[in-house]
């Protein structure tokens, strides 16, 4: 049996040069991937970088991060405990696509686009906080979150205007003051 490493440390820095971006497929269906640290200085996850890792669990990103790529982490069935990025501006088409384990989430208040389908099948998925910043979001980002019961937002946000004109998603509604 060969010695497998569970968890993946991205480094800020690899032999002197800095590391901004973790490429397109980098760890696409890595059997063994458990959990995921990112250094300062990762500013860009690209498309399918986790795709279908089963086993990953638990994904931690530095403070860099500003764009999670479409298909980042499509279908990772196990992911349940995500910190995002504070400087986080954009979550691409299907990023958590079928992240089934996924139970909540805060999505970064500096955050401006959420993607097509960005959230499709998360079937745990009971709570999402948007921020002011939205000026993207496609009704069908949370599609299939069948159990998704609050969505925590500002009155009169971005969010609001578009989640209230739907039948479905008005009734999830939670205002959070302004601060």
């Amino acid at each position: 049996k060969s010695a497998l490493l569970p968890k993946a440390l991205i480094p800020g820095e690899l032999l002197g040069l800095p590391v901004r971006t973790i490429g397109a497929r980098a760890f696409l269906q890595c059997p063994f991937l458990e959990e995921v640290h990112m250094e300062d200085g990762v500013e860009t996850i690209e498309p399918n970088a986790f795709s279908s890792c089963d086993h990953l669990t638990k994904v931690f990103m530095s403070d860099s991060v500003r764009t999670i790529g479409r298909n980042v982490f499509f279908e990772c069935e196990n992911l349940y405990c995500v910190e995002l990025s504070a400087a986080l501006r954009e979550i691409d088409n299907r990023a958590f696509f079928g992240c089934k384990g996924l139970r909540d989430i805060k999505i970064p208040d500096g955050v401006e686009s959420i993607g097509d389908q960005a959230f499709y099948g998360c079937t745990k998925l009971k709570s999402i906080h948007l921020p002011l910043a939205l000026r993207h979001l496609p009704r069908s980002a949370f599609d299939g979150c069948t159990v998704l019961e609050h969505i925590y937002l500002e009155r009169g946000s971005y969010a609001d205007q578009i989640l209230s004109e739907s039948p479905h998603f008005s009734k999830k509604l939670r205002y959070i003051p302004r601060i």
